[in-house]
């Protein structure tokens, strides 16, 4: 009796512990598979780079150049932004505060997937749990599910 009251409550404390607010605001070209990506290749950032990579998309480090443009005249204006060589770009935000069962790392964690050519943030997965569990959210959240 004791065993499996044990095993219920270790149940219900997994199961409290992981959070996943994933948001689509809009779908992702599938044909334009490139995306600009943080550098490095631990945690989160790179389990994401590597499934990414896993699917055929292209991984840019590097955004495109910065760009100042302008009239000079009695009233000077002038512009400066960053472009972008990709159709989408990855932010990752994530701590690790734990470790879970599986020995994935448990994470508190903000994605957001950006399309680069309009501003839209496409995507965004945000929360508390797995590792491996973030990756598997997003990639379903990149596939429309």
């Amino acid at each position: 009796m004791c065993k499996k009251l044990a095993i219920l409550i270790a149940a219900v404390m997994l199961a409290g512990c992981a959070a996943y607010d994933v948001q689509r605001y809009g779908s992702v070209d599938q044909t334009n598979k490139t995306v600009t990506v943080q550098p490095g290749g631990r945690g989160l950032n790179g389990a994401l780079k590597q499934a990414l990579s896993n699917e055929g998309w292209r991984l840019v480090v590097d955004r495109g150049p910065s760009i100042t443009e302008g009239k000079f005249g009695e009233s000077t204006r002038l512009s400066n932004y960053d472009t972008f060589n990709t159709k989408y770009r990855l932010a990752v935000s994530a701590n690790q505060y734990d470790i879970c069962f599986n020995l994935s790392p448990r994470i508190n964690y903000d994605v957001s997937f950006i399309n680069n050519q309009t501003g839209a943030e496409v995507i965004t997965v945000s929360g508390s749990g797995c590792e491996s569990a973030v990756v598997d959210k997003f990639m379903g959240a990149l596939h429309g599910s």
